[in-house]
């Protein structure tokens, strides 16, 4: 198994920057979903100024932001999600029409 899983990443800096980000995701989310059980509210964020937050945490040149989750405690209800589809429109069962 070892050797199918070095030929799968070696020399291949694309691969193993989707896993990196798949990896992350599957923490982000065990990450939202622990601070839900323990009473918090959470939203992943996205659209913030990658670079500027890079130098603020010395992040090295070899690493990658995925994404930041803001965590904390609700002061008054989320807003409605305007716009959202029904799960019968985005859900496919068994295959593609």
């Amino acid at each position: 198994m070892v050797p199918a899983i070095d030929d799968y990443y070696r020399d291949k800096p694309q691969v193993e920057r989707d896993e990196g980000m798949r990896s992350c995701g599957l923490a982000g989310q065990t990450i939202m979903l622990m601070a839900l059980e323990l009473g918090y509210q959470s939203c992943p964020m996205d659209g913030f100024d990658y670079d500027a937050v890079a130098k603020i945490i010395n992040l090295p040149q070899n690493h990658s932001i995925a994404f930041m989750i803001a965590i904390g405690k609700g002061i008054k209800d989320s807003w409605p999600r305007p716009g959202q589809l029904s799960l019968d429109e985005i859900m496919v069962n068994d295959r593609f029409d």
